[in-house]
């Protein structure tokens, strides 16, 4: 019985813990000020194994008399895996101005082994994957930081800035003596600069349930202002969102392709894999120039008894992915599908563990915020 009260009291003490804390939380986004949601969860990918992610999302308004911007937010997750690999990712999202003026910037920072399978369909299917055939080591650090600016409504037009750093090292033979990998340095700095313009409908940039978005961005990375290596870059978005029946139950579709041309070393080539991209397949696995992926996910948040919308709900997706040395010939396919759990942290911000298939390979994926 002294159990079962001190298990009673434990409880109530809890729920009276998140009960008030939703309380603050309503009041910090109604007075327009900063909120920060902390969250530990473990996870599992093909590539890096068990591991132990730690991160948070911090949202907060830049001005809080702006009305029409939406919060700025920042998720940031940090993780340490059982093959000894490490990293940090962070998204920071902000709306300046009334909306007139928005700066992203993306962190990326890796500790890692990977596998180099080649280049190209022909040469991975001939590869098979073990410490003496494919494996090395990569560290990397790069950011992403983009300026855009409203130049009429939905349509902004704006500046990338890329700079990276790639160590590589500790190389299975075949990867050493690769042909295409044999091109390139085992260490280099990348940096591009290029431009974009961008229509976005979206309600909201995090996870929207109704628009459209399209993007079309170029970079050059030159060494003229600073790059090891001179290669061209170029990439197309496209995202759709529907509201089905009711809020919170919605169609969402993506379809990506990124291109490159030049000299572009091992860790610059394109592939589809990653938690954003098609979740179950092994980082690095699929590379070459070109990439091209659709993905079409149904996002359905539950209710509850008195019929409003839960914290809880559930995706369900499946897309499709394939590599080249260029758009012309993106002519083979391979399939990708999962399932997912999404827990609301803050409104319309959402904790995703996904479970993603890939054509050899699987995966259980810890994000903030949706994939696209």
């Amino acid at each position: 019985m002294l159990l079962s009260f001190s298990g009673s009291f434990a409880q109530g003490k809890f729920n009276s813990f998140l009960e008030k804390r939703g309380e603050h939380k309503q009041q910090a986004f109604a007075e327009g000020r900063p909120w920060l949601s902390p969250i530990i969860a473990p996870a599992y990918t093909a590539d890096a194994g068990f591991l132990v992610s730690g991160g948070m999302l911090y949202s907060f308004r830049l001005n809080k008399s702006d009305s029409i911007s939406q919060r700025s937010s920042l998720p940031a997750t940090i993780f340490y895996s059982s093959k000894g690999n490490f990293g940090i990712r962070a998204f920071l999202k902000t709306f300046w101005l009334e909306d007139k003026l928005r700066v992203n910037t993306e962190l990326t920072i890796r500790d890692k082994d990977n596998n180099y399978y080649g280049k190209g369909f022909n040469q991975i299917d001939q590869t098979h994957q073990s410490d003496t055939t494919t494996l090395y080591h990569e560290t990397t650090y790069k950011v992403d930081f983009e300026l855009t600016y409203k130049i009429r409504p939905s349509v902004f037009v704006g500046l990338r800035l890329s700079p990276g750093y790639a160590n590589t090292k500790n190389f299975a033979p075949p990867v050493e003596n690769d042909p295409y990998k044999s091109q390139f340095d085992d260490s280099y700095f990348l940096n591009g600069l290029g431009a974009q313009i961008t229509y976005d409908s979206r309600d909201l940039v995090v996870n929207a349930w109704r628009g459209v978005f399209f993007n079309l961005a170029a970079s050059f990375y030159d060494n003229l202002w600073g790059s090891k290596y001179d290669f061209q870059e170029f990439e197309f978005d496209s995202r759709y969102y529907k509201t089905l029946n009711r809020p919170g139950n919605v169609l969402a579709f993506r379809f990506f392709t990124r291109a490159t041309y030049g000299d572009v070393p091992i860790t610059e080539l394109s592939d589809f894999s990653g938690g954003k991209n098609l979740r179950g397949y092994l980082m690095g696995h699929y590379r070459d120039k070109t990439t091209a992926f659709l993905l079409s996910e149904w996002r359905y948040s539950f209710k509850k008894s008195d019929n409003t919308l839960s914290k809880s709900g559930m995706v369900l997706w499946l897309g499709t992915g394939s590599i080249a040395n260029d758009v012309a010939h993106l002519t083979r396919w391979v399939p990708n599908g999962g399932v997912g759990y999404r827990i609301e942290l803050q409104p319309r911000m959402n904790v995703c563990v996904d479970f993603g298939i890939g054509r050899d390979s699987q995966g259980v994926y810890f994000n903030f915020n949706e994939a696209f």
